[in-house]
C-alpha cells in the first residue's frame, strides 16, 4: 500500500496559480485592444480620403468578453466602407493624383476649394483593402503588443 505524504505550500501554490492565469488573461484583453488600437491607426493611414467621412468613421471596440475572451472589432461605420475597401479599379493615393492632375489644379483658389469637388492632392499611401492589408501587415507587430501585456 502507497505511503501517504503530507504536502505543505499546495494551497499557496494553487493560489499563485490562480493570481498568474488572472494577469496572463488581463494582460491578453489589454494586449489585444492596443493591438486593435495600432491596426485603427496603421489602417487611418492609407484609407482614401475626399471629405473625410470614412477616416473620420473608423472605431476600435471591444464588443464583449474580458481576458482570454476578449472581441476586439475594428472597422468603419461608413455605409460605402466596403465598397471602397473592396474597389480594387479605383484610383487612390498616388494614381488619383496622377489621373486628376489637371482638375486637381483648376480647383485651387476657386469658391469651395478643393473639398466642394474633392479635387486635391491625396496622400501618396491612401489605397483599397485599406484595413485588409494593414491587419496582414501588422500582424507580428500587433502579436508583440500583446505579449509585452502579458509580460512574457
Amino acid at each position: 500500500m502507497a505511503k501517504l505524504t503530507n504536502i505543505r505550500g499546495l494551497s499557496t501554490v494553487l493560489s499563485n496559480l490562480k493570481k498568474a492565469k488572472t494577469n496572463l488573461a488581463s494582460g491578453v484583453g489589454r494586449g489585444l485592444k492596443k493591438g486593435g488600437l495600432h491596426l485603427q491607426k496603421k489602417s487611418g493611414d492609407i484609407v482614401p480620403v475626399q471629405l473625410g467621412n470614412l477616416k473620420n468613421s473608423i472605431f476600435c471596440r471591444n464588443v464583449g468578453g474580458s481576458g482570454f475572451d476578449t472581441d476586439i472589432i475594428v472597422g468603419y461605420t461608413a455605409d460605402y466602407a466596403v465598397w471602397v475597401h473592396e474597389n480594387l479599379n479605383a484610383a487612390h493615393g498616388k494614381v488619383f493624383n496622377e489621373k486628376h492632375a489637371a482638375e486637381i489644379v483648376a480647383a485651387r483658389g476657386t469658391k469651395g476649394g478643393t473639398a466642394a469637388g474633392g479635387m486635391f492632392n491625396r496622400g501618396e499611401e491612401q489605397q483599397a483593402k485599406f484595413l485588409e492589408k494593414p491587419a496582414r501587415e501588422e500582424r507580428r507587430t500587433i502579436l508583440m503588443i500583446i505579449r509585452t501585456e502579458v509580460n512574457l
